[in-house]
């Protein structure tokens, strides 16, 4: 089998109300699918980060037209010669080198990469967690995601009513809102486990820790991404200064960058996102390593459906794995965008409802219409 082409399939939609962050707002959903064809006509998809910054869809579209030539003509079941591809040609050469921007390679690697293991189980027949060495849990628990101060009374009451044991909660929008916010959200979900994520907003460590007293006053479960990825030494100070559970990973690139946390004991949770850090591939290698330092896998997932059920295979083959994100936010790239699923979301919980190869899902035509700006 060879890969033929690889097409870019563009979605937009305006949000009603914008999506406030601790480092600015989000007035839409613009999404890039990365769809790989095969000379046996076999089809995979994928999806690639687009979220951030606002220009992340050209920026994609950009990259991942200049990296499809690395991959036209391969066979797609030999992912792993594929990668070592990328290594010789991209990531260890003048051109990685001297680029010098990681995360928007390892995003756009990361859609085709989805892709690839979609094909992989489709080729074989089975689906994507059964590559990984099939599924170790009857369930994956969803936690609510994306609460902020400004929607948390309207939206915490409902998916309480769902059967939603887990919320995390946006802060770092100043230490008396954050706190008003948290303590709301305490009251409303009683012993319910609480989460923060600051979106790496403060700037060192110090500031950080100047913020753990009050989040271990509310019974925060975990304390995501305080500041910068990139600044270990700072997240070492965080460790020493507080027991309080500490969970990164989204912003990592690679099962390197990743195991550098690890092995440091950096965190007790581990988040990678399989649109961002390097698709099924690397994600999937961060999480088998977690095993060996006993930290957590709890995967990002701030996107669509697509890149939903790309982390649910990781998340049931994962021996450690803890609760998967569920963004909460009026999201009809998560609730429209299938029309056929491999799982359902029951009281809180994903289900594996039928054994579909590959990722288990199929594209809404009527979606795709609706909503799809153009494919190339």
């Amino acid at each position: 089998m060879k890969i033929t082409e690889i097409n870019l399939i563009e979605t937009k939609c305006e949000l009603a109300e914008p999506i406030k962050m601790s480092f600015g707002l989000r007035t839409e959903r613009r999404h890039l699918f990365v769809e790989v064809l095969t000379d046996k006509g076999i089809k995979g998809i994928g999806e690639t980060w687009t979220n951030f910054p606002f220009w992340a869809v050209d920026e994609k579209k950009v990259t991942l037209g200049a990296l499809k030539h690395i991959f036209i003509g391969k066979d797609p079941l030999r992912i792993n010669d594929i990668w070592a591809d990328i290594g010789r040609k991209i990531l260890r050469t003048d051109i990685g080198l001297q680029y010098g921007s990681k995360g928007p390679v390892f995003q756009a690697l990361s859609g085709i990469d989805i892709a690839l293991w979609d094909i992989m189980g489709k080729a074989y027949n089975v689906p994507v967690y059964q590559l990984l060495g099939g599924a170790v849990h009857d369930h994956i628990n969803a936690y609510a995601s994306g609460l902020t101060a400004g929607d948390y009374k309207k939206r915490v009451p409902y998916w309480l009513d769902k059967g939603f044991n887990e919320f995390k909660v946006k802060v770092g929008f100043g230490e008396k809102s954050d706190a008003e916010t948290l303590k709301a959200v305490r009251e409303e979900i009683g012993s319910k486990k609480l989460y923060a994520d600051a979106n790496q907003k403060w700037k060192d460590a110090k500031e950080a820790v100047a913020q753990m007293q009050m989040l271990s006053e509310y019974n925060v479960s975990f304390f995501e991404e305080p500041i910068n990825a990139s600044m270990r030494d700072e997240y070492k100070k965080i460790r020493d200064a507080s027991n309080l559970t500490i969970a990164a990973g989204e912003n990592l690139y690679s099962r390197h960058e990743s195991h550098a946390y690890m092995n440091q004991g950096l965190v007790d949770i581990i988040q990678p996102d399989v649109t961002k850090s390097g698709g099924i591939t690397e994600t999937w290698a961060v999480c088998e390593e977690a095993r060996l330092y006993n930290v957590s896998t709890a995967l990002h997932m701030y996107g669509t459906a697509v890149g939903l059920a790309a982390s649910l295979h990781v998340m049931f083959a994962s021996a450690n794995a803890l609760s998967m994100e569920y963004d909460v936010i009026d999201n009809i790239m998560m609730t429209e965008l299938l029309q056929k699923t491999f799982y359902t979301l029951d009281n809180g919980k994903f289900i594996i409802t039928e054994e579909l190869p590959g990722l288990g899902i199929a594209l809404s035509n009527d979606f795709l219409n609706k909503y799809a700006l153009k494919a190339s």
